[in-house]
Parts: structure tokens; C-alpha cells; sequence
């Protein structure tokens, strides 16, 4: 089963996906981590989606398409994959249906302020990768040991911009598949245990209206 996960900056994507690929071991690709890498790299490409980032602007449609076509082509990818954040305006969402396999997209909803405070405590390990939040964590990861940093746009006045972005162009996403009866929405107010059993529940109902 490939599994969607979409939600505005902030929602726990991120945390839920890493929690979910370890329970029901799947492959978790996050456009977030692979353009952070395009980055790192210095590439013309990294480059243009590091201003993006930084002023709070979707990456460029070619550019998400190009990198994620070229992942989900490869056989590994085929089934049983979790895909965080793809598809971040409609034409983007359409795309993605017409060439792999969504079987269930899950919606996380959470208000403006939650998310705001969570963009604020964030934080990730530049060599692990593991994402957490300075309330848990503090500043060292438990994974690896090295020091936490904050993303280069986890910032309060970029977020304002990026959730602007989330509230015009990505959320008709959520209308396109549920029109296609594929989405589930979730209350993700709540804390990450709570939201991580939501969504086991639906992933659990899933697999078994495939299996019928």
C-alpha cells in the first residue's frame, strides 16, 4: 500500500512518517529531506530551492516533478511506500496520480497557532536526520548525538508565508482526493501519540478494504 501524508508546515508529517515507516515498515521518501540534500550538495538545482525555501515559496513544479519521477521510478519504490508532503499545489497532486499509485491520503488539519509553535520548537539532526522538537530533545539528538539545528525556514515570518501558500494552493489537494474517495482527515491538534494512533487506525481499515 503507498501511503500520502499532506498537512500545512508544522502538522507532524515529519514525525508521524518516521513513526509510521518503523511500524509498518515502509519506505518513507520526504520531499523536504531530498531537497535539504539537493542543498547540501550546492547544485544550480539545491540553489534554487534553498531561496525558495527561505522566502517561504513552494519549490519550482519542474523541479519537485523531475526529482520525484526519478525516485518513484525505481523498483524498490514500487509498493509500500510513504510519501510526505508531495504534491503541493493541484496541477502538482493531478500529476502525481497519473503516474504512481496512491492507494490512501491522509490528511493532517491543525490550526494556525499550533503549528506555529511547533515550527518554533523544531529542530533536526544535519547528520541523522531525525526530526524532533527542543521540548523533547533539547539541543543534542538522541539518535546520533550530534548537535540539533533549526531548518533554514523555521522561522515565524516565513511560516506565515508558507502557510499562506498551504491555504491557497495546496488545499484544494484535499478536495481533489477526497473527491476520488481516497483521503481521510484527521483532528491533528493533539499530541503526537494520540495523532500517530489516528492514523494507525486508518492505515489498519486500509490495508483491510485492499485485502477484501
Amino acid at each position: 500500500m503507498n501511503i500520502l501524508i499532506i498537512g500545512a508546515p508544522g502538522s507532524g508529517k515529519g514525525t508521524l512518517s518516521q513513526k509510521l515507516s518503523k511500524k509498518y515498515n515502509l519506505k518513507h521518501l520526504s520531499t523536504g529531506d531530498i531537497f535539504r540534500a539537493e542543498i547540501a550538495e550546492g547544485t544550480p538545482r539545491g540553489q534554487v530551492l534553498k531561496d525558495a525555501m527561505e522566502r517561504g515559496l513552494l519549490a519550482p513544479s519542474d523541479i519537485l516533478l523531475e526529482v520525484m519521477k526519478d525516485r518513484l521510478s525505481k523498483e524498490e519504490y514500487a509498493d509500500n511506500v510513504l510519501l510526505d508532503g508531495f504534491g503541493k499545489t493541484l496541477d502538482e497532486a493531478k500529476e502525481l496520480n497519473s503516474f504512481y499509485n496512491i492507494d490512501k491520503v491522509i490528511f493532517l488539519d491543525v490550526d494556525f497557532d499550533t503549528v506555529l509553535q511547533r515550527i518554533l520548537k523544531r529542530r533536526i539532526c544535519p547528520d541523522c536526520g531525525y526530526v524532533t522538537t527542543v521540548d523533547e530533545s533539547g539541543e543534542t539528538c538522541e539518535k546520533c548525538g550530534s548537535n540539533l539545528v533549526s531548518r533554514i525556514d523555521d522561522n515565524e515570518e516565513t511560516f506565515k508565508k508558507r502557510y499562506e501558500v498551504f491555504q491557497e494552493q495546496t488545499m484544494p489537494i484535499v478536495k481533489y482526493f477526497s473527491d476520488a474517495k481516497k483521503l481521510k482527515k484527521i483532528n491533528a491538534n493533539d499530541t503526537i501519540e494520540n495523532n500517530f494512533a489516528k492514523v494507525c487506525r486508518i492505515i489498519e481499515d486500509s490495508s483491510k478494504e485492499i485485502e477484501r
